[in-house]
């Protein structure tokens, strides 16, 4: 039997990173405060979705990977009032699974200019009845054709907000100290290529570091999608996956990322003192996002083609001077940042009541 209250069903492109699923998780928690009857689903592509729904919200994980094989029977067998798509066009969706019945929602992050105006003129956006864009206007950047402007809502960051006990059980877990330096490493899902360089860098920081700060503890966050070994050093933990990174991250004094959305924005609203490790996607422009906290002197970017060297030495000079941090600290007293997530669920959930 159905139940009494609307049904979301998120549909998640996350074979490699988890930008994708973790904004549909964020949005998918604000319906449920909001509207605790909802039922939620999503249908994704990583095992990973297991871990971050945990016991929350049911998940079907495809193992077709290039195709959308169990697509329609999620459909027919969940039944959903509103389908959600995030950011990247299900090429394998047919157009016949679409239904008068059901409400659609696209998620529309911003990405490289040839990507965005292929998304603007595709058949998915003329049949969705919201477009959500986790983004200010002026950060999103792009004109919208009219057509779309009328169904669409800039809604800023969608990311998870912080949480003081959570911080707590946080340090506790890892036994943090008072007296520690916490450095956090992540790199998002860890499955892209340049996964192994980041790494690399990151071991090479850590070596310089652990000399220059004797109260060292660096936690290196793999990503689930990485699947490589590596060897912890001193001072070091390695984690395939924390649940609560935006909370790591509040806690710590600097952290090293490359320059996802996500993570970019979760450092910003901890207002924590970043080095950003850009590298080239082909959906988004990394080093595009995280030049503009740099310009707003709250962190230090390296490009890809700045050489190994030259990076460990200048993080290893950043990190160790508490005068450098300190300063960043003292920029994100001008910097504020509105998150999305309440805005984004309550237009969604209003699109529900009109099926």
């Amino acid at each position: 039997m159905k139940s009494k209250g609307p049904r979301f069903l998120f549909q998640i492109h996350n074979r490699r990173g988890l930008g994708h699923m973790m904004r549909g998780i964020n949005i998918a928690r604000e319906i449920r405060s909001i509207s605790p009857a909802s039922e939620v689903m999503f249908y994704a592509k990583s095992d990973a979705a297991s871990a971050l729904c945990d016991r929350d919200f049911q998940y079907f994980v495809e193992k077709d990977l290039k195709n959308y094989a169990h697509w329609p029977d999620v459909i027919r067998s969940f039944s959903p009032d509103v389908v959600i798509f995030d950011t990247v066009i299900p090429k394998g969706i047919s157009e016949k699974v679409f239904s008068d019945s059901i409400r659609y929602v696209f998620v529309m992050r911003k990405g490289l200019e040839s990507k965005n105006e292929a998304i603007f003129g595709h058949q998915i956006l003329d049949r969705a009845d919201l477009i959500i864009i986790p983004h200010s206007a002026q950060e999103f950047g792009y004109e919208l054709p009219p057509i779309l402007q009328k169904k669409s809502c800039f809604v800023g960051p969608i990311i998870r907000p912080i949480n003081k006990k959570t911080q707590i059980e946080l340090r506790e877990r890892y036994r943090l100290r008072e007296n520690e330096f916490l450095v956090t490493s992540t790199i998002g899902g860890g499955g892209f290529e340049q996964a192994e360089s980041f790494f690399k860098k990151i071991f090479d920081i850590h070596r310089r570091i652990h000399s220059a700060i004797p109260n060292l503890r660096h936690i290196v966050i793999l990503g689930p999608n990485f699947g490589k070994p590596l060897q912890s050093l001193e001072g070091m933990d390695l984690c395939v996956f924390e649940q609560e990174l935006i909370n790591l991250i509040s806690i710590s004094d600097i952290v090293i990322a490359e320059g996802g959305y996500n993570t970019v924005n979760e450092i910003r609203l901890t207002k924590t003192p970043a080095i950003f490790l850009p590298s080239s996607r082909s959906n988004d422009d990394q080093e595009e996002r995280v030049r503009l906290l740099e310009k707003m002197g709250l962190a230090l970017v390296f490009s890809e083609n700045e050489s190994f060297d030259a990076v460990g030495r200048e993080a290893c000079r950043i990190i160790s001077s508490k005068t450098a941090l300190k300063k960043m600290r003292e920029k994100y007293q001008d910097d504020h940042l509105s998150t999305g997530n309440r805005l984004a669920a309550e237009q969604i959930l209003k699109l529900s009541s009109t099926r």
